[in-house]
């Protein structure tokens, strides 16, 4: 096929501007704010967390204990089920822990609430136990008042120095951008030298041009490239990503509702696990993306830097293996 037309690919970049403005950026104020329903995952409360219980003084908090505790599988421990392993006569102190446990005061403790009291039980409660939060503090990284100072959503480190998540709902909508660029960023992190070390090869062995830009570097706006590529490619990319959007918008958002769930686990990898692995996934999820944003950024100014390809920068990652 000819080269296509720049006109027609300034047109292709601007529809994939677009589209990924609507897609990856949070929503915005104009959308119907789904997230308003669900009880908060961070506490609001101003004043200082009721002091510890003689049951968190006498009883280390554990992953297994709240397996046990949570006899009914639910993902969360309720008042009977505390009495029924702790005994009714250490009611006035299964109330406390209720009310020091329970920070968006639905009536039970969820497996992140009580991650934020195994916390307090090992780093005391300033900020929920959370040294990250409390470092970010203390070096100006976030606001006292905000809602992560005290928060339980997974992967919460406390950066946040322009104030940007400024309520539940907008804190949640961030991590839902976070988790979006995070995946492609891990697709890309892969794709990006997996091209680099294949497109060679199977160009020459399917008898097609070799895509790759100049110095076998991947395609980019810094690279260059990017008009061999035919339009039709970007066109199928724009149509995935609207339709895999679509999908994300008419998802019932319910108090259960998990920022950048989809519902795609064909391999049952999360599904059906205990709530503290469900909890441990999330979070891998949430650092592969954030590790995998910075890689990519790194490649692409790498490349851009050096003249040479990724491979060829660091031949002891992939010409040693490969």
């Amino acid at each position: 096929l000819p080269p296509p037309p720049r006109a027609m690919l300034r047109t292709l970049a601007a529809f994939a501007a677009i589209a990924s403005a609507s897609a990856f950026a949070p929503a915005s104020s104009g959308l119907p704010r789904l997230a308003s329903s669900r009880p908060a995952a961070c506490s609001l409360r101003m004043q200082s967390s009721p002091p510890a219980t003689k049951i968190e003084q006498e009883v280390k908090l554990t992953k297994e204990l709240f397996n046990k505790l949570d006899a009914d599988g639910s993902g969360s421990i309720d008042m009977a089920e505390l009495k029924a392993a702790l005994g009714n006569n250490l009611s006035a102190e299964i109330q406390a822990l209720m009310a020091r446990g329970d920070i968006d005061g639905n009536g039970v403790i969820d497996y992140a609430e009580y991650e934020r009291l195994m916390n307090m039980q090992r780093f005391d409660d300033a900020q929920g136990g959370n040294l990250y939060v409390r470092n970010a503090i203390k070096f100006g990284l976030l606001k006292p008042d905000s809602v992560l100072a005290d928060c339980v959503m997974v992967g919460n480190k406390g950066f946040d120095p322009f104030n940007c998540a400024t309520s539940m709902d907008s804190l949640k909508n961030y991590r839902e951008a976070e988790l979006k660029h995070g995946r492609l960023a891990m697709l890309a992190a892969a794709g990006w030298p997996v091209s680099e070390l294949v497109q060679p090869f199977l160009s020459k062995f399917l008898g097609q041009p070799d895509l790759l830009a100049a110095g076998e570097k991947a395609p980019s706006l810094l690279n260059g490239g990017l008009d061999r590529v035919n339009p039709v490619f970007f066109m199928a990319i724009i149509v995935f990503t609207a339709t895999i959007e679509s999908v994300a918008f008419t998802r019932t958002r319910d108090a259960d509702y998990i920022p950048g769930d989809l519902g795609f686990d064909p391999l049952r990898l999360y599904t059906g696990k205990s709530e503290p692995v469900k909890r441990d996934l999330e979070l891998k999820e949430l650092n592969n993306g954030r590790l995998a944003m910075l890689a990519i950024t790194a490649y692409a100014y790498e490349e851009f830097l050096t003249k040479a390809s990724v491979i060829q920068d660091t031949p002891f990652l992939f010409k040693s293996i490969l």
